[in-house]
C-alpha cells in the first residue's frame, strides 16, 4: 500500500512538473500531410524506389497547401538542427525558388519558428522537421508564429532517419507534400493531468467503497451468525421445558378421527412420543424439535415459544436474556404414575382433561384460586400455565415433568 501511494505521488509530481516545450501547440485542430517520397541514384545506378503514406503533420501556423521538391540537408552533420544563423543548404538546386525542401532535425536549443524561418530565408519551398531520436514515428503539432508563409510539417524520427541515410548514401530524394485529413483538438499536458488525477480519484473511491461495503457485510454476517447461535441455544433450553407424552392405544389422537402431525402429515400411532407446545398443539417429538430449533414458533398458530416462556431477545446486539418469573405459589415438579387411562385430548392439537376423578381433584386442588387453566391467548398473550400430570392422568410418570410458569 505504501509503495502504491508513493508511486501515485511520484506520478502526480511528474505531471505537475511538465512544462510545454516552446513551439509545441496547445489543443487545436490539426491536419495530416500526405507524403510521396521517391529516390533515385544520382550517379546513374539502378537504385530507385518510392513510398507514400499519411505520415506527416502540418504545423499550426503553416498554410494548408501542397509543396514539392528535392530534400536538402543543412551543411555539416552538427548543423542538422539548423539553429545557427549561419547555416547554409549548399546542396540546394541553383537559383533557389520552389525547387527544394529543407530536412531539419528537431532540437538544438532553438524553436520551430527559428528553424522554419531560416529555411524560408534560404529559399526552401517547405521545411520538414523530423522528431527526436527514440520517439519512433510519433509526431506533434508545431507552433511557429512569425516564420512566414512557408509550408512546414513534422514527420517521425524513424521516417526522418530513413530519408537521411538515403541522402547520405548519394541518392536524390524527392518529396511531394499534400494536405491530408483534419483531426480534432489534441490533448495537452493539462488535460492529461486532469484526466489522470480524475482516474486516480475515481479508482480510489471505488476501491474504498468496496472495502467499506465488504467490511460492513462481514460484520453484519458475523452478528447475524452469532445471534442465530444464541437463539438456537435458548430455543434448545426452551424445548427442554415443554411437555412430552407417549400416546396410548385408545387415545383420541390414535383413533379413527384423530388428527395427523402438521409437520410430517403422518397419523399418530400408539407408543409414539409427542411434544405439547405452550399453545397446547402437539406434534411428533422427532418432527417438532428440529423445527423449533430453526423457527421457534408453532407450525400451526405461529406462537413464539421463547416469548411465552419469557425469553427476551436483544435485537441491538443479538444477546438474549432469559427472564422467567415464577408466581408466589411454590412451583412443584411432580412425577406420578398413571392414574386413569380414560381421558380425551382435543383432535385439533390442544389438550383438555375431562372425566378426572373428583376425589383426586379435590385432594390436589384445595381452592379455586390454585386451579390450573389453559392458555388464554385473548386476555394474556404472554402468560401460560401448563396442565400438570396430576390433572392429566394420561401422562406417564417416567416421561413427564411439568413446571407451572406464570407471569
Amino acid at each position: 500500500m505504501a509503495s502504491g501511494a508513493a508511486g501515485l505521488l511520484a506520478a502526480v509530481a511528474a505531471l505537475l512538473c511538465v512544462v510545454p516545450e516552446p513551439g509545441v501547440g496547445a489543443a487545436a485542430a490539426v491536419w495530416t500531410a500526405w507524403l510521396n517520397v521517391s529516390w533515385e541514384d544520382g550517379a546513374g545506378g539502378n537504385r530507385s524506389g518510392w513510398e507514400a503514406g499519411e505520415s506527416g503533420l502540418y504545423g499550426q501556423d503553416s498554410p494548408l497547401q501542397a509543396a514539392a521538391g528535392l530534400l536538402v540537408l543543412p551543411d555539416g552533420r552538427d548543423a542538422f538542427n539548423a539553429c545557427s544563423a549561419l547555416t547554409n543548404f549548399s546542396a540546394a538546386p541553383p537559383g533557389g525558388g520552389p525547387g527544394w525542401v529543407a530536412l531539419i532535425q528537431r532540437g538544438g536549443g532553438c524553436s520551430f519558428a527559428d528553424k522554419i524561418r531560416l529555411a524560408a530565408e534560404r529559399g526552401a519551398a517547405a521545411a520538414v522537421i523530423y522528431n527526436y531520436r527514440g520517439t519512433g514515428n510519433d509526431v506533434l503539432p508545431m507552433s511557429h508564429a512569425g516564420a512566414g508563409s512557408i509550408v512546414a510539417i513534422m514527420i517521425g524520427n524513424l521516417k526522418g532517419m530513413e530519408i537521411l541515410r538515403r541522402i547520405e548514401s548519394g541518392l536524390k530524394v524527392t518529396m511531394v507534400i499534400e494536405v491530408g485529413k483534419k483531426h480534432g483538438p489534441w490533448m495537452n499536458h493539462y488535460s492529461i493531468f486532469f484526466v489522470s488525477v480524475s482516474f486516480f480519484i475515481v479508482t480510489a473511491a471505488t476501491v474504498g467503497y468496496f472495502i467499506f461495503y465488504s467490511a460492513r457485510r462481514f460484520r453484519i454476517t458475523r452478528a447475524q451468525s452469532r445471534k442465530q447461535r444464541q437463539l438456537k441455544a435458548e430455543a434448545k433450553k426452551a424445548i427442554g421445558q415443554l411437555q412430552l407424552r407417549t400416546l396410548k392405544q385408545g387415545d383420541k389422537e390414535t383413533g379413527p378421527d384423530g388428527d395427523s402431525c402438521a409437520v410430517c402429515i403422518e397419523l399418530y400411532k400408539p407408543n409414539e412420543v409427542v411434544r405439547i407446545l405452550t399453545c397446547n398443539h402437539l406434534f411428533h417429538k422427532n418432527c417438532i424439535d428440529p423445527w423449533l430449533l430453526e423457527h421457534r414458533t408453532c407450525p400451526m398458530c405461529k406462537c413464539d415459544i421463547l416469548k411465552v416462556l419469557g425469553v427476551e431477545v436483544d435485537a441491538e446486539d443479538g444477546a438474549e436474556s432469559v427472564q422467567a418469573t415464577v408466581s408466589s405459589g411454590t412451583s412443584n415438579i411432580t412425577s406420578i404414575n398413571e392414574v386413569d387411562s380414560h381421558s380425551e385430548t382435543a383432535s385439533s392439537g390442544y389438550a383438555s382433561v375431562q372425566g378426572a376423578d373428583e376425589s383426586v381433584l379435590e385432594e390436589h386442588a384445595p381452592s379455586e384460586n390454585d386451579n390450573t387453566h389453559l392458555v388464554n391467548n385473548e386476555s394474556q398473550t404472554s402468560a401460560v400455565t401448563v396442565l400438570p400430570p396430576l390433572d392429566n392422568p394420561t401422562f406417564e410418570a417416567d416421561e413427564t415433568q411439568v413446571s407451572e410458569v406464570r407471569s
